[in-house]
């Protein structure tokens, strides 16, 4: 069973989980969910070679292959190796077989899992998918059992609102951690500055950290803007005040474009402003409310991640004072009047804004 608490472990600590877990054997069925793909595929990666190191039969099947068929995964499950001593079945994109109205809804694979568990012997089952549910049944059935369920969550990109320095978020000290093992360590500052080119993407860090390595130039040279941040990430930035990285993010996303809520591309400037001015005045309006200890007001979105959100406004509010934040509200609702009547409003004029509003950096001079 999970350990008490795993679904609060970091990603780098659950894999450690799952290794030790294989360190002792393989458990008859192993569920691997959440939201960081890098980690989850890490996962799967080291399930099959300690599978293929038991000798076991790989059945591999994914629901997003159009060649996917469920006759032929529930045999897999209820049929035993040709030639080796077990099976093991892994299954990707299981989230869809358990999701009822999908095109692979298969409402007896809780059956066949459980069927298969029960027959005892060497092999595992393997499901793979980041919408797959803890509390779902055919899960808590088999964890019951004996199943083995790893959550592998996104680090956080933001520093805690108690120390607020863009050195202490997570993902910059695991980049840190990282760089040693892929042999081009990194500074704090240099990771910073890294996962401003990147965003919050494992395997692209890594691309980036490989290309470094291999360039044999200094970070800043070798690394490649990634122009995939979205407006509401850079808004952020600016009303947090950590101007290079705002900075860094206009250019790249002015340069470049970026990805709507929808999943399309957008690349020019209009609609970069466009979405951009009241993603900046709706997250300073509701900093400035709870700078006057109240909740944010009606209009616009409630802000979303739930408590750890909360405690970052509460914190960010505690920056400036209200009649500062007060300031950088009516400041934004004229950019965006700008960009609506008045002159176009460019990379420039938000450069501007980021360098009014900047706040130092803790621990610097």
């Amino acid at each position: 069973m999970a350990a008490k608490g795993a679904k609060d472990l970091a990603p780098d600590a659950e894999f450690k989980r799952l290794e030790g877990v294989l360190a002792e054997g393989l458990p008859p069925a192993l569920f691997l969910r959440g939201d960081e793909l890098w980690y989850q595929q890490k996962a799967a990666d080291l399930v099959l070679a300690a599978s293929k190191e038991a000798s076991l039969e790989i059945c591999r099947h994914d629901t997003a292959d159009p060649e996917f068929k469920l006759p032929r995964l529930l045999d897999d499950l209820a049929g035993g190796a040709l030639f080796a001593g077990g099976r093991c079945v892994l299954v990707r994109g299981a989230n869809e077989l358990l999701r009822k109205g999908s095109r692979v809804h298969a409402p007896g694979l809780g059956k066949a899992i459980l069927g298969r568990m029960a027959q005892g012997g060497e092999g595992c089952i393997v499901l793979v998918g980041k919408g797959l549910r803890a509390d779902n049944k055919v899960l808590k059935d088999a964890r019951a059992k004996g199943a083995e369920l790893f959550s592998f969550r996104r680090l956080w990109d933001s520093p805690p609102p108690w120390k607020p320095d863009p050195r202490e978020a997570e993902l910059v000290q695991w980049l840190v951690r990282y760089s040693r093992t892929r042999g081009f360590p990194l500074a704090p500052d240099q990771a910073v500055y890294l996962v401003a080119a990147t965003g919050n993407d494992l395997g692209a860090l890594d691309a980036q950290l490989e290309r470094a390595a291999v360039s044999g130039e200094k970070l800043e040279r070798a690394v490649v803007w990634d122009p995939g941040g979205t407006p509401w990430a850079l808004a952020e930035l600016l009303v947090d005040g950590q101007v290079q990285r705002a900075v860094a993010g206009l250019e790249s996303l002015f340069n470049g474009g970026f990805s709507g809520s929808d999943g399309r591309r957008e690349s020019t400037p209009e609609a970069l402003v466009a979405m951009l001015g009241p993603a900046v005045s709706g997250k300073a309006r509701e900093t400035l409310a709870a700078a006057r200890g109240r909740q944010p007001s009606g209009a616009g979105p409630k802000p979303k991640g739930g408590a750890r959100a909360a405690e970052a406004i509460a914190a960010r509010a505690k920056g400036r004072s209200a009649e500062q934040w007060q300031d950088m509200v009516e400041d934004a609702a004229d950019m965006e009047r700008r960009a609506r009547s008045g002159p176009a409003v460019g990379a420039s004029d938000w450069c501007a804004f980021a360098l009014r509003w900047r706040l130092p950096v803790p621990g610097r001079r």
